[in-house]
């Protein structure tokens, strides 16, 4: 009887052990991220990469690496359902007026990370937005920018919201 309830507590053992690693590796995406973010020359501040907008076009790509191409009011919108998860290789530039870029220092950028918007009211479809964000300055580069960002706050939802849902 012993040596049953031993054999029991391994099995059961392995199966928790089990489940828990194809939970993990479940919810991590392998591969890279591969993003490139355009923002116009000069612009400081948030900027906002929204999936799932409704009418908004679908990622376009650049060899391995989505496009993010953001707006005067500092955000990308795209159909596409959801972003990529994973190792983060994302590449970030200051695009002036005729398409030059300048890649951007990484101690002149903050990543956010990603969250998410939804809602069904005020509005005939049910809104269910999800987004990454990141903060980038020109005067205050440096580890204190890195590590705090700005308190600024970006406009960008509301501007989105009107743009593609009209509320």
């Amino acid at each position: 009887m012993l040596e049953a309830t031993r054999r029991s507590a391994k099995v059961l053992t392995l199966l928790l052990l089990s489940a828990v690693l194809l939970t993990v590796s479940g919810c991590t995406q392998q591969g890279p991220t591969n993003d490139i973010y355009l923002i116009p020359e000069g612009y400081e501040g948030t900027v906002y990469a929204f999936y799932n907008v409704k009418n908004a076009p679908p990622l376009t790509k650049e060899g391995d690496f989505d496009l993010h191409i953001i707006n005067d009011k500092g955000y990308f919108a795209t159909s596409t359902p959801d972003m990529d998860y994973g190792l983060v290789t994302d590449k970030y530039y200051y695009v002036d007026q005729n398409g030059q870029r300048t890649q951007i220092s990484s101690d002149c950028l903050r990543i956010n990370g990603t969250g998410g918007y939804s809602t069904n009211i005020g509005t005939p479809d049910e809104i269910n937005i999800s987004y990454t964000s990141l903060q980038v300055t020109t005067s205050k580069c440096g580890p204190d920018f890195q590590e705090k960002g700005t308190d600024e706050n970006n406009e960008a939802l509301p501007h989105l919201l009107n743009e593609y849902y009209k509320t």
